[in-house]
């Protein structure tokens, strides 16, 4: 077992939002300097299609997340050591991360594209997704469901 095993999970999260916040800078920049790269002028009824696309897409994710992740938990809480239960654990946890920033990394895109601010809202949100869902003891704890066995073993190599 990973004795830095929060820190390293900690680091592909911030990784994750840093990439964002790297890619958006870049689409701001881009975007103030060129415009957006559509070749002609969209009327606000022809951007609508790529809104519904990037809704429809966070929706997925969404759904994704529902239908998975209380399954992926469930296994987890069921599997036999603290070793198999951080790994899978940690997988989740980055299948998380990958639905989070999905929808901000299209969202970015289509930025790129129309130039249309409001499509920001998706980056910004998925930061502040990546914030408040940050890897923590506690989370681990609640939603491994470890034992106090496994809690022990788990503080005793942090």
């Amino acid at each position: 077992m990973n004795s830095n095993y929060l820190k390293s999970l900690r680091i592909v999260y911030f990784a994750l939002a840093m990439g964002i916040v790297a890619f958006m800078l870049l689409t701001l920049f881009l975007n103030k300097l060129n415009g957006p790269f559509s070749e002609t002028d969209l009327s606000q009824a022809e951007r609508i299609p790529f809104f519904i696309v990037i809704v429809v897409l966070t929706a997925a994710s969404f759904m994704v997340y529902k239908a998975v992740v209380p399954g992926k938990l469930k296994t987890i809480q069921e599997l036999p050591s603290l070793d198999r239960k951080l790994a899978a654990w940690r997988e989740l946890s980055i299948l998380q991360g990958a639905l989070i920033e999905a929808p901000a990394f299209f969202a970015l895109v289509l930025f790129l594209l129309l130039g249309e601010y409001t499509l920001l809202i998706w980056p910004v949100a998925g930061l502040a997704l990546f914030w408040f869902r940050q890897p923590t003891r506690e989370s681990l704890i609640r939603e491994a469901k470890l034992s106090s066995n496994e809690i022990a073993e788990f503080d005793k190599s942090e």
